[in-house]
């Protein structure tokens, strides 16, 4: 009897375990038939091509996401001519209300200049440095620019080309060396050109161009206005009065240059909200945009010493201009994607790019807060740059000054919370067969102190 009931008991256990078996094995394969969890994709700035224009649609979220720039179209390497058309200026097509712009007033701010008379004359392009970093302590006259571009130069830096037409800067620098960009803005802007020289495949370019009566260097003559601060020790002492550049070139006459377009901002709820727009060219050189909505302006902030790395531990401070004494400010941000094509014509690896600012690409606008989505486009040699949207209708701009900010189109961007990043992508260099000319010495500009 014992014996019987020891073999039903283990008879009983044996069948538990079995059932335990089975019902784990029904679970497991449950299990596997049931969907696996989405992958984590946030939606940050995302692109969607359209078949028939390459503007991106955006969707924000705290996250930081990278996403490539569209690729812009080649451009040739050597410098071409770009001479101006002939043909008289006609209207761009545009529905879009003028009435933020003052009867003739500056036509690159849409406001009324110092004084009228200042119309009357050519603009006046200066080449203003950034680096070395020490001369942000008597770097001056920014702030009195109707537009002005920062674009890269070489070896992670970058310079400014500021255009003063309806304000003069009666000191404004340190001046430095010009390069190919330059011609773009001289022919946009019919303007003079103020520079401290230039490497000598630049300078003899400019020099056998059309342009050359235009051009404004350190001269025993041409001082004053452009002299040298004997109080400021070294290379970077030269600075301009841009009301003295008119009378001393051979045509200082009033050019014919078309309004840009200004309005109100219609629907800033269809756009999205930035508050601060970075860019970061190099572990040198970087800054931010941040919007005042009180001052409905954008301040600017800039490196104050070298990143540890791309983007990381970057160092700001206030850019503050030293003719004024007040940080920069700016009504419109715009970021131009413009392509950025190595030219060495010697068998080294130095840095000469050709920035063609020609044809069309794509433009990031960012005016009170906002940031539009477009395009630049350059329907006339001899005209400012116009900025349009996916149905080639002009984008209107905040009467004020426009700071442009040009950028590779291999360069990345990211976001944030009503924040942008533009990471510039330097382009590779590459050494070309030519010999170097006998006695040719590139001075770069140094980076530190």
């Amino acid at each position: 009897m014992k014996v019987s009931r020891l073999k039903t008991f283990a008879l009983v256990i044996w069948m538990g375990i079995l059932a335990a078996g089975v019902l784990l094995a029904v679970l497991v394969l449950n299990v596997n038939r049931l969907p696996a969890a989405p992958e984590e994709n946030p939606q940050g700035l995302t692109p969607v091509p359209s078949p028939s224009h390459a503007f991106p649609t955006w969707t924000f979220t705290p996250a930081r996401p990278i996403i490539y720039l569209p690729s812009a179209t080649a451009r040739p390497v050597s410098p071409t001519a770009t001479q101006p058309s002939p043909t008289p200026i006609t209207p761009f097509p545009t529905t879009a209300p003028q009435f933020y712009a003052v009867q003739d007033g500056d036509p690159l701010t849409g406001t009324y200049p110092a004084a009228d008379e200042l119309l009357d004359r050519r603009p006046v392009a200066v080449k203003i440095t950034n680096f070395p970093r020490s001369v942000r302590a008597y770097q001056s006259g920014l702030s009195r620019a109707d537009v002005a571009f920062e674009y890269y130069i070489e070896d992670g830096l970058t310079r400014f080309i500021a255009v003063f037409y309806g304000q003069d800067a009666e000191r404004a620098g340190p001046v430095r060396s010009g390069r190919y960009f330059d011609e773009h803005i001289m022919r946009m802007y019919h303007s003079s050109l103020v520079f401290a020289n230039a490497d000598e495949r630049v300078e003899k370019y400019l020099y056998e161009s059309d342009l050359h009566s235009l051009l404004f260097i350190p001269r025993d003559d041409y001082c004053p206005p452009l002299c040298r601060d004997t109080n400021i020790k070294g290379y970077n002492n030269v600075f301009v009065n841009t009301a003295g550049v008119g009378p001393k070139l051979s045509d200082n006459s009033r050019q014919d240059l078309r309004l840009t377009n200004f309005g109100p901002l219609l629907r800033p709820e269809n756009y999205p909200a930035i508050y601060k727009i970075s860019n970061h060219y190099s572990i040198y050189s970087y800054n931010y945009w941040e919007y005042d909505p009180g001052l409905q302006l954008y301040r600017r902030y800039s490196d104050a010493g070298e990143a540890s790395a791309f983007t990381v531990d970057e160092i700001y401070q206030p850019h503050i201009d030293h003719l004024t004494g007040e940080q920069l400010t700016t009504q419109n941000v715009v970021e131009l994607i413009v392509p950025h094509n190595f030219n060495n014509e010697y068998d080294r690896a130095d840095q000469v790019f050709n920035i063609t600012l020609t044809g069309n690409g794509p433009a990031y606008i960012f005016r009170e807060g906002r940031m539009i989505l477009g395009d630049w486009l350059r329907d006339r040699l001899d005209q400012p740059i116009l900025l349009i949207d996916d149905q080639g209708q002009p984008i209107a701009l905040q009467p004020g000054v426009t700071f442009y900010q040009v950028i590779n189109p291999a360069s990345t961007i990211s976001t944030g919370d009503e924040e942008i990043d533009f990471n510039f992508y330097t382009p590779l260099r590459h050494v070309t067969l030519t010999p170097t000319p006998i006695g040719y010495d590139p001075t770069p500009t140094p980076k530190k102190k």
